[in-house]
């Protein structure tokens, strides 16, 4: 296991402004689509993205963003894929084959020595505190071996993706808690 900066293994492009782009027909990345990527929900998009302007950041499936707002990475999915990368999100391009993606977001979402750094570069004011992106290239991360990695980083996606079962069956098992006691307040009042 050897430390590495992730300048070593990464490089990033930060998203465009939208308000700079003449044509309408695009489709941004937003917060809701990084929140479905975070969450591995594909959602399926079906309009048509054949636009295709000069220097224009377009996501494909399998990019790695950033979100500037809540300082945590997701891969993009299949629903996503052709969306124009805003201000909000960097781009993480790997440079070489001994970082998997997916173990890239358990160690900058989740792995403490990562979250330690990541709250000493934290610059703004008031309640949006963003990480600069040169500072991110300052971030040293554990690299270990490419198959322990890949054990890692499904340990991860499968953890995510069982969490939001959970939190799906908690919020149906609440409603139908709370149906079940209207229903017999109301049955009582009669």
């Amino acid at each position: 296991m050897g430390e590495y900066f992730l300048k070593n293994c990464v490089s990033f492009t930060p998203g465009i402004n939208p308000s700079r782009i003449q044509t309408t027909d695009l489709e941004f990345y937003d917060q809701n689509d990084f929140v479905n990527d975070y969450n591995f929900i594909n959602k399926v998009n079906i309009k048509d993205k054949s636009f295709d302007g000069e220097n224009l950041l377009k996501l494909k499936e399998g990019d790695v963003v950033i979100s500037v707002v809540t300082r945590q990475a997701a891969i993009v999915s299949k629903g996503n894929d052709g969306k124009i990368l805003t201000l909000n999100f960097i781009k993480v391009d790997f440079d070489n084959d001994f970082l998997d993606k997916k173990y890239f977001l358990y160690l900058f979402n989740s792995y403490s020595g990562v979250k330690r750094q990541k709250e000493r570069m934290l610059q703004g004011t008031g309640a949006v505190l963003k990480i600069p992106v040169k500072s991110l290239n300052d971030i040293e991360i554990p690299i270990i071996s490419m198959s322990e990695q890949v054990k890692i980083g499904e340990a991860y996606k499968k953890t995510i993706c069982l969490n939001n079962y959970l939190d799906k069956y908690k919020s149906l098992m609440e409603k139908c808690a709370n149906s079940i006691l209207e229903e017999s307040v109301r049955g009582r009042r009669r």
